[in-house]
Order: structure tokens, then sequence, then C-alpha cells
């Protein structure tokens, strides 16, 4: 019979580890010249958390009959929880890019047909009428950031197969339609007096944060609803952002670093740079190096993102002068977010959301519930801000490129474990 130990043997996990091992040192030695000896030191330190161990547990959240990724082992192992949406394609996402999988495609068509075909399949399924993709775990009772991200990761899963979603999308509804005949849209994008009455009553000096993670959700509505809502929402936001920081709060904080970060990153899609990216910088820097206490992946992740969003919303020269000046500090900025990175470390190899030492554990996402309570475990969620995430802002802000955690060689053995369970769930 066919059986998981049989791929995962001594000889081929050592293979394994040679070969990539092998890459990883090819490709800090080209950022050498670039970053220095010692920041490569500092990042060959973090690559060093990363081994096969996580990919065996990234495949074993695989549900073959379903055509999905479960969040983490709990909802794979107990009633009530079934495969997402959106962890199915952040694992697709991370399979494809941090295995190195060639080509310039989405990472949906870089997998093997076998799986995208499946995966594809059911979530074209999960498309309702209005454009919205539900789950049958949490029905169409759920919270509007939930519903948007699930458009977000279900077009992705389907649409780069060259096969059109069973319904239009409700971020694709033709141009000419005005907002107010469109029933997918929320009230507050019905009109432009509905939107400039919904922005004045948020509280974005004290909750950035909670608001940019909730315009960043919805951007892409907020774009559907046209031009005029961008440019309210831009004219909004600039108005309302502290000349001094950079933020749109008066402290700077992991909180609103994150804030800065949720909304930095919908900026260019909007079509706007930041007003103050000097400044955003210098707080996103003073964030990754910060020493309050860590509750959560995002707390160094955004900050990283955030850090990236700036320089990009630079002229190219002062962005090559930032760049240089974040290089100089380089080893000491690489082993701080090392150290906050290994917080949130599993035993089993993953990652998780909420550090050990905060005592906190990710049992739901976008206000559904996803994982058993009282569990300390990786989640596809949380091991991805935890490591790739963080890890591609950081080397873009610097301005180099980014080694891929894995290799595709690591990518075959995900392939036959995940081969491996469809056949002992026939069998």
């Amino acid at each position: 019979m066919y059986t998981i130990d049989d791929i995962i043997t001594e000889e081929r996990i050592e293979a394994l580890r040679k070969i990539r091992n092998k890459k990883r040192e090819e490709n800090f030695a080209a950022l050498v010249s670039s970053m220095g000896e010692a920041a490569v030191d500092e990042i060959r330190k973090i690559y060093d958390m990363f081994d096969e161990r996580m990919l065996i547990w990234l495949a074993g959240l695989w549900d073959a009959e379903i055509g999905g990724f479960y969040f983490s082992n709990s909802a794979r192992d107990n009633d009530g929880f079934l495969p997402d949406l959106e962890s199915t394609n952040q694992a697709v996402v991370f399979i494809a890019e941090q295995c190195a999988l060639p080509g310039d495609e989405m990472p949906i068509t870089k997998i093997p047909e076998r799986f995208s075909k499946k995966i594809s399949d059911w979530a074209y399924e999960l498309q309702d009428e209005d454009g919205y993709f539900y789950h049958p775990q949490w029905g169409k009772d759920v919270p509007h950031t939930r519903r948007s991200r699930d458009v977000m990761a279900a077009w992705r899963l389907i649409e780069p197969l060259g096969r059109e979603c069973r319904y239009v999308r409700p971020t694709k509804r033709p141009k000419d339609e005005p907002p107010e005949s469109n029933p997918t849209l929320p009230e507050y994008l019905r009109s432009t007096d509905a939107f400039s009455t919904w922005l004045k009553g948020q509280q974005i000096d004290k909750r950035s944060y909670q608001f940019g993670h909730f315009i960043n959700s919805t951007a892409s509505q907020i774009i559907a609803a046209g031009q005029e809502y961008v440019d309210l929402l831009v004219s909004w936001l600039n108005e309302h952002q502290y000349s001094e920081n950079g933020l749109w709060e008066p402290q700077v904080s992991y909180s609103s670093v994150n804030g800065l970060m949720k909304l930095a990153l919908c900026y260019p899609d909007f079509g706007a740079a930041l007003p103050y990216p000097e400044k955003s910088y210098e707080s996103a820097r003073a964030a990754v190096l910060s020493d309050e206490p860590l509750t959560f992946a995002c707390e160094f992740y955004n900050a990283w993102a955030a850090l990236n969003a700036s320089i990009k919303s630079m002229d190219e020269k002062m962005a090559d002068e930032y760049r240089m000046k974040l290089r100089a500090h380089a080893p000491e900025m690489i082993r701080v977010t090392g150290e906050k990175m290994a917080k949130c470390r599993v035993s089993d190899g993953s990652f998780a959301y909420f550090t050990a030492e905060s005592g906190k554990v990710c049992t739901h996402s976008q206000g559904v519930p996803v994982a058993l309570d009282n569990v300390r475990e990786g989640d596809i969620n949380g091991n991805g801000c935890s490591t790739s995430a963080p890890l591609r802002h950081m080397f873009a802000a610097f301005g180099v490129e980014k080694p891929p955690l894995f290799c595709p060689e690591d990518a075959e053995l995900v392939f036959e474990l995940m081969d491996a369970k469809s056949f002992l769930e026939k069998s």
C-alpha cells in the first residue's frame, strides 16, 4: 500500500536538505555585495528556521475529496470545520512562490493540473447569484470583510485557469452601472453623500488599524463604486494624516503603524501616493526596531510592509536614497525581525498568528470560526504572516531580490504528500 511513510524517508529528507541548502547559499552569496556579510549572516539565521516540517504540515491540511486546504490541524481534525477559500489561496501562493515554481503566471497555474482543477471546481461551486462566495460551514450571515476577502481569494483560484466565475463578481460590475443600482454594494457606497457621512463617523485617529483593515479588505468595492468614491476617500485620508509622523494617529506604535500599512498598500490601487512618505518611513522603521511587547505576527509583518510602501510612495531619487539609509542598519533590523519571527514558531515547524507568550490562539478569521480554542498550533494565515510576507516586504524595502524559502524539489515532496492523502482518503 502507498503510504506517507514511503515518501518521507530519511534518505529523501537528507537529499532535499542538501539541495535546498545549496540553493540558499547561492542566493545568500549573491546578496553580499549589496547587503554586506553581517546582514547576510542574519538572513541565514532566519532561513534556518524554515525546514521540510513546514511543508509536511502544509500538505497535511489538504482535503483531497473537497479540493481545498484547512486553516489548521484542529480545523482538519474536528467536526464543524471545512476547507476555506482564503486558506486555500494562501496555501497555493505559498507553495508556488516559496518553492520557486517556474513561470510568471498566477500561482494557481503553477501547481499540477490534478490539484488546480480540483481547487478551481470547488471554488466555482461556492459562488452565489449575488456574486459573493459562501462556505457551507459559515452560511451567508458573515461580516463584509469576510465576503470581500473570499471574493479576492476565489477569483485567483478560478479565472487564471481561463475560466470565468459562474456569476459576475461584485468588483467586476460594468463601469457605467451606477452604484445605487448595484445591490451587492453596501449602503455607504450607494451615493457619495452616504460615503461622506460614513467617513465622518470613523475614528481614524484612535482606530486606524481597524479602519485601515476594513478599507484594505474592501478597496476593490470602493474602486468598483466609481472614481468619485476613490477621490473622496483619498482626500479624506490625506486631510487626516499627521504630518509629524506620517500616521493617522498621534503616537508611533505597532497598532498605528499597522494602520499605516493597511492604508498605504491601498494608495497605489487608488492611483495616489502617501502625502508624507519620509515621515511614514521613519515611523515604520521605528516599529521594526521597537521593543514593545509582541502579541501577533502582523506587528512585525505590517511594520516592514508599511516601510516598503512608504518607500514606494517616494520619487525614484528619494527612494534610492532611503533604501541606502536602510541598508546601513540592515544587520540590526534583520536580527530584530528574526527574533520576533521566532516567537510565533510552533514545535512542528509551522508558525502561528499569535506569539506563545501572548497566551492567545487564533480561533476566528474575519469574524467566523476557523479553529478550536485553547490549541497552540500553526495556521495557514499565521504561517504566511510570520514568514514569507514580512520577508517579501523586507527584501523589497532593501531593494534586493528575496531568496525563496524552499526550492522546486521541495514542492515535489508537497505534491506527493497531497497525492498520498488522495489515495488514502479513497482507499
